[in-house]
């Protein structure tokens, strides 16, 4: 953060020399006595000095802040150089920041002093432990005179966004399906509007496009056939990330929300860098809609959705994957992360296999994250969901709390310049900090 701008006041801090002026006038009046004006013209010069002092202070200090990154993940320290110079000759001798950002745990309030006509400099570091969008700042630089009897304060009401982004971690053994694509190519076009290159026919079932009737065999036949597509490793996946609230089990990090976060970023990760398109679609307080596409500039995107959302919301996720359908092309791959235990999402995740679309679930337990259970009423287990998927042939993983997740890229690294000094005494670059397009 950079400031032109300040708010600077001086206020006076102890009333007591003001009090005692008075009294030793008051006493010279009634009372004269050269000790009363030896004490007077002490005091006096002492509170002169000291007001002469704040207000050098106030006029001559600056003080920035500027924060070195403008985004971690989860896992990295947050860090921000200070920076406090004095252009005037008498001293700082001492002085405090006082901070109000909202980032959790994060604190930079210390005592600092400069010399006159010098600069001090400092850094603040902080491990990000929650994800989200948090603010750093107002903040204020308190100092005063050697005698405590006025205090300078330099306001900054600027502040400044950070973003913290969910962790990409090492997956658990979530094997996706690859999905369809009609032809050979990897274009980006829905699979039912593409141009169609088949290997083999099959019967006609409801719900194929009209254009993939092989119009020869059908006559040949005398039944409706219908070209299939070759199956290519290009299909959009599409996660589907439930947080409806009245679902969620655990707190904080330990929690079903923060667990289907990590896997959602890190799945959409390891899919990216296969070079297949991914959306993004999160049912919370805010619905959370990213398109699918590809590269890390999409990459960035997605983190960006993931670390604004929160649970809450009334939408279900049966309501979601009902609405999800005018979205999906054939050959789609569905990643549906849940902790709920209800089947009116199980009955409405059904229809899309019929229309060539390849689903999997990833099934968060919720009796490991909290006991008891938090849902009302009677519950089926986890295992009971899973079985209802098994028999419509339905790939399910189920990932319990204190699953062990390792970070894809060790955390304090991402944003940091790395070195290495060669024989010659020359500085080379080992690793420039990642920046989020």
């Amino acid at each position: 953060m950079h400031h032109p701008s300040t708010n600077r006041t001086i206020r006076i801090k102890n009333y007591w020399p003001i009090l005692l002026s008075g009294a030793l006038v008051f006493s010279q009046l009634f009372y004269p006595s050269q000790v009363w004006v030896v004490l007077l013209w002490t005091i006096g010069g002492l509170t002169a000095l000291a007001a002469y002092w704040a207000r050098q202070i106030a006029r001559s200090v600056t003080i920035e802040r500027a924060l070195r990154y403008g985004w971690v993940q989860v896992g990295d320290r947050l860090e921000e150089r200070f920076t406090l110079a004095n252009d005037s000759w008498l001293p700082v001798l001492w002085g405090e920041i006082e901070d109000q950002s909202d980032l959790p745990g994060y604190k930079v309030a210390r005592v600092a002093t400069c010399g006159g006509q010098g600069v001090s400099r400092w850094t603040t570091a902080q491990e990000c432990t929650r994800r989200g969008l948090f603010t750093l700042g107002p903040w204020a630089f308190r100092t005063g005179d050697p005698f405590g009897f006025f205090s300078v304060t330099l306001h900054h009401d600027q502040t400044e966004a950070i973003a913290v982004y969910p962790p990409v971690v090492h997956l658990p053994e979530i094997a996706l399906p690859r999905g369809l694509v009609a032809g050979p190519s990897h274009s980006r076009r829905r699979a039912i509007e593409a141009t169609i290159d088949a290997s083999h026919t099959r019967t006609y079932r409801p719900g194929d496009p009209l254009r993939q009737i092989h119009w020869p065999s059908t006559a040949h036949r005398g039944d409706l056939i219908v070209r299939d597509p070759d199956a290519e490793v290009s299909g959009d996946l599409w996660i589907i990330l439930d947080l409806d609230k009245r679902v969620q089990a655990g707190q904080d990090q330990e929690s079903t929300e923060e667990y289907g976060i990590i896997l959602a970023a890190s799945l959409a990760d390891r899919t990216l860098r296969q070079n297949r398109a991914v959306g993004l679609v999160a049912n919370g307080a805010e619905l959370a809609f990213v398109p699918p596409g590809r590269g890390k500039g999409h990459m960035w995107r997605i983190l960006h959705a993931l670390a604004m959302v929160k649970a809450g919301g009334t939408q279900r996720l049966s309501q979601v994957l009902h609405h999800i359908r005018e979205n999906l092309g054939y050959g789609t791959t569905v990643l549906v992360i849940t902790p709920s235990c209800e089947p009116d999402w199980v009955d409405a995740l059904l229809p899309l296999t019929h229309w060539g679309i390849a689903p999997t679930v990833v099934l968060l337990d919720p009796e490991s994250f909290q006991d008891p259970p938090p849902f009302p009423g009677p519950q089926r287990h986890v295992q009971g969901i899973r079985e209802l998927l098994a028999r419509a042939a339905i790939d399910t993983h189920i990932v319990r709390q204190g699953y062990p997740f390792r970070y894809l890229v060790p955390p304090k690294r991402r944003g940091h310049w790395e070195f290495k000094v060669s024989p010659l005494g020359r500085a080379i670059v080992v690793r420039r900090p990642e920046e989020a397009s």
